[in-house]
């Protein structure tokens, strides 16, 4: 005979078992139901939870994004999907260096939370417009960054020519502010031109992955956002928010340092530069 003990079940039940599998209460019970979590998952975006199809692996493919065409560009792996049906009720914010243009082209996962756009310059509201908390922050240095970046993207243009690389430059704006100097090309041809442009950005940030080189203004600072928005959504909460992070670059470990939790993709630039 098995000794008497007491369990508590997740209703508050309790029942003492014996010796008789009867004393337990069945395991088809009806669960009670579950209050959903207070919890909140910072996700940046291209290269973390979607990428293009020729950084896919093989297998079946999501579609995730557009471009500005409307025709496919970005998918979700079979893994990529798996966590996001398990993050299913969680409120995602992206955290990502897309422009709201560029977001709206986003397909899945979709957004109905909060917005960090253009590496953290700006932080929206559900209703995509800027909080004017974050707003009244950076309305003075944007004033001061828009003449810069049209500078510096000047003297980008020039490097192109002279080096005769495939390389598009372009000040990228987002709801009006200018937010950062966007560069595509070979990844050698970019860190060629990065080397070039440093020392005429050197108040502001160099952001390298791959095929893009964003140099961006101060306010443009995707922990800055972050911390912004952890702190009012705490403030309005009855009991501390969980708050996880997911990200890929090593220009997103300071807003992953700011979660509970964080996670990272396999063979990541985190990964790569970092896990040894």
């Amino acid at each position: 005979m098995l000794p008497a003990e007491t369990v508590t079940w997740l209703d508050g039940r309790t029942s003492v078992t014996g010796d008789h599998p009867g004393d337990f209460p069945s395991s088809l019970d009806p669960a009670p139901a579950m209050p959903p979590p207070n919890a909140y998952l910072f996700v940046d975006l291209d290269d973390s939870l979607l990428q293009t199809r020729e950084k896919c692996p093989t297998g079946p493919l999501t579609l995730a994004a557009h471009d500005r065409d409307g025709q496919p560009l970005s998918f979700h792996t079979p893994a990529q999907a798996t966590l996001l049906g398990l993050l299913e009720g969680v409120p995602l914010i992206p955290v990502t260096g897309r422009n709201l243009t560029a977001l709206r082209r986003v397909v899945s996962p979709r957004f109905a939370s909060y917005r960090i756009t253009s590496h953290g310059a700006l932080v929206l509201g559900p209703d995509e417009r800027p909080l004017p908390s974050w707003e009244t922050q950076i309305d003075a240095q944007a004033a001061v960054w828009g003449p810069r970046l049209s500078a510096v993207a000047a003297v980008a243009e020039d490097a192109i020519r002279e080096a005769g690389v495939a390389v598009r430059a372009r000040v990228i704006e987002d709801l009006g502010f200018p937010v950062y100097l966007s560069l595509k090309g070979p990844e050698a041809d970019l860190l060629a031109l990065a080397e070039r442009l440093a020392p005429h950005w050197p108040d502001g940030r160099l952001h390298h992955n791959h095929h893009n080189l964003a140099l961006l203004p101060p306010y443009a600072d995707k922990a800055a956002a972050v911390r912004h928005l952890i702190d009012a959504i705490t403030s309005i909460s009855p009991v501390p928010p969980l708050f996880i992070g997911l990200g890929d670059s090593l220009t997103d470990l300071p807003f992953l340092r700011l979660c509970n939790f964080a996670l990272v993709p396999r063979d990541s630039q985190i990964q790569r530069h970092t896990w040894r």
